[in-house]
């Protein structure tokens, strides 16, 4: 009887120290692994929206100041070899 009360006591331990030492921690981290790896991409997807606006603010603002000097006149000199 004192056997089995201590025998079943030993694997209860056992069993709530693979628990709280190892399986729980495990998760913990996966779940911070998993939580990380979503920031970054949503950095990622932010830092690429940006990019993308300003190379259009880019593209848009160039034409304008083109537009502007269609008029001007740019003097070229004939190179001889």
């Amino acid at each position: 009887m004192l056997a089995e009360v201590l025998f079943f006591g030993i694997v209860i331990y056992l069993i709530y120290k693979i628990l709280f030492d190892f399986i729980l921690p495990v998760s913990h981290a996966g779940k911070q692994m998993r939580q990380q790896f979503r920031d970054m991409n949503e950095h990622m997807r932010q830092q690429q929206q940006n990019n993308y606006q300003e190379q259009n603010n880019q593209q848009n603002t160039s034409p304008r100041k083109s537009e502007k000097a269609e008029g001007d006149y740019i003097d070229f000199e004939e190179v001889k070899k």
